[in-house]
Order: structure tokens, then sequence, then C-alpha cells
């Protein structure tokens, strides 16, 4: 597959995987928007299926010399993460529960933060060192 045409593809996977996770975390947060008839069980199958996607995603970037090509900050990972506590965040000041139990203070998900802003700074510094 051309890159060009990967890394088009790997872009349009995840918006589609930022807006599904909205989508399932304001059902996770607020069941009443489908009338209780989406469970707990759905919504952990819903993330897992975005995270895979966006695995997926990232694997579609292309890749010069075992490094990645050089992506704006809004498709780095750490966007992604921020993003998801973010709309965590905002249900939570809209009233709404998670009933998967996925709140702002939940450890994993600062895990996954830490994970993302050491490897954005990674990438960082290694774009600068290939920049000199």
């Amino acid at each position: 597959m051309q890159l060009e045409k990967r890394l088009i593809l790997a872009r349009r996977l995840r918006i589609s995987v930022l807006i599904v996770i909205a989508i399932a975390l304001a059902m996770d947060y607020f069941p009443w928007i489908t009338g209780g008839l989406v469970g707990r069980n759905l919504i952990f199958v819903i993330l897992g299926f975005c995270f895979l996607l966006a695995v997926v995603a990232e694997l579609l970037i292309p890749r010069k010399e075992h490094r990645k090509v050089n992506v704006p900050l809004f498709e780095h990972d750490l966007f992604f993460i921020f993003y998801v506590v973010a709309v965590i965040g905002l249900y939570t000041i809209l009233g709404g529960y998670s009933q998967i139990g996925l709140h702002i203070t939940h450890p994993v998900l600062w895990v996954f933060v830490v994970y993302a802003f050491i490897k954005w700074n990674l990438d960082r510094k290694q774009a600068k060192k290939e920049q000199e």
C-alpha cells in the first residue's frame, strides 16, 4: 500500500476512533440515552474495539528507518489520551457516572497518560537530534 494511502487510512481510523469513543463514553456515563439497552459488557467491547483500531492506525503510520513519519501533535498518542481524559472530565462535570468504573482518577488512565507523554517527549528529542 502506498505511503500516502496508509497515512490517510490511519488518519481516518483515528478520527473514527475518537468519535466512537466519545459516543461509547456518553452511553456509559449517561445510560438513559439508550434507554438502558446498552450494558456494561457492550461498552467494554466497544472501547476494546476502539483500542484495537487505534493500534492498527498506529501500525499504518509510515515509518522511515524505524521511526514514524512526522505527524502533527493532534495525531500523536498524547493528544489521543488527553482527548479521552477531557471527554471523561466533561461527562463527569455534566453529571454523568461511569457504569464501567472509568473515572478521571482511575490509575490505568493515568498510566496511559504518563506513557503517552514519555513517548511524545522521546519522539520530539529524536526528531530534534535528526535535524541537527
